[in-house]
């Protein structure tokens, strides 16, 4: 599996365990610059301050879920991090909550639990190929 170097990604979830199991999977991936976040208003904070390549979301978090982040993300009005690639996290992959994350502009689903491997393929289909990355993420 091959992920393009130098990528930054964030990682939102309201479970501790959770964010650190999936920011060692990035690191295994070869993504080291990794950001955490542990609620959506967390997420929408640090997506709207800071450019990412990708976001990996869990989707029922209290305060702000998954949906209300991606209402906001995907907003016209709020820039560039509107083009952030999101992979939905979730352990609860309902046809009707996959139906609404993608209705948002999620652009990957991955069921909870997940291996490296399933994380790493989930990450290659929703990066540009290697020549398309915006290297302003890293000024």
């Amino acid at each position: 599996m091959i992920i393009p170097g130098r990528l930054r990604a964030l990682v939102v979830d309201d479970n501790t365990y959770a964010r650190a199991i999936c920011t060692v999977g990035l690191n295994k991936l070869g993504i080291a610059d990794v950001e955490e976040a542990e609620n959506g208003a967390e997420a929408i904070l640090k997506l709207m301050g800071a450019p990412f390549h990708l976001a990996l979301m869990d989707w029922y978090m209290p305060d702000i879920n998954g949906a209300g982040v991606m209402q906001v993300l995907r907003d016209a009005r709020f820039g560039a991090p509107r083009t952030t690639p999101v992979i939905l996290m979730t352990a609860y992959p309902s046809r009707e909550n996959i139906a609404r994350a993608r209705e948002l502009g999620v652009n990957e689903v991955l069921p909870k639990p997940f291996n490296t491997e399933q994380l790493g393929l989930a990450v290659q289909r929703v990066l540009p190929p290697a020549e398309e990355l915006d290297d302003s993420v890293f000024l």
